[in-house]
Parts: C-alpha cells; sequence; structure tokens
C-alpha cells in the first residue's frame, strides 16, 4: 500500500478508500495482512478518474471540534 500510494502521489488513507469503494483491485491473503496492489492496476481508468476527482488539501486534515485545547471532563 505503501509504494502504491508513492507511485499514485498520494497517501495510504486515499490507496484504503479507493480498495474499500471497490476502485482499485487489491487481494489480502490473510485479514490484517498488507494489501496485494498490482503496479499496472493504478493504471486502469477508472482508479486514474478517482485520482483525479479527489480534492486536493492543503496542511493538516480538518478537526470537528471548533476548539481541540480543552478536554471535556464530566462531573467536575
Amino acid at each position: 500500500m505503501v509504494e502504491a500510494a508513492k507511485k499514485a502521489g498520494v497517501t495510504c488513507h486515499v490507496i484504503r478508500k479507493l480498495i474499500k469503494d471497490g476502485i482499485l483491485p487489491a487481494k489480502q491473503h490473510v485479514f490484517d495482512a498488507p494489501w496485494q496492489i498490482l503496479a499496472e492496476d493504478l493504471e486502469r481508468p477508472e482508479v486514474q478518474e478517482a485520482l483525479s476527482r479527489r480534492q486536493k488539501r492543503a496542511g493538516r486534515p480538518c478537526r470537528n471540534s471548533q476548539d481541540d485545547r480543552t478536554l471535556p471532563i464530566s462531573g467536575i
């Protein structure tokens, strides 16, 4: 997965999502083993289209909370 992500110029998260969505074929012979992805599958038209459609984001991922500096503790 790391090699596929590097070759495609994306993160492992993007590759994992393409696999989960059924766009990128991959095999995992044993549960929790590394995914096996063929290099030529990265060149498939549907994979290339999905990669070109994804939003390009700069910086860190966004957070759900507006204030991530305060830890809410109930009962205090």
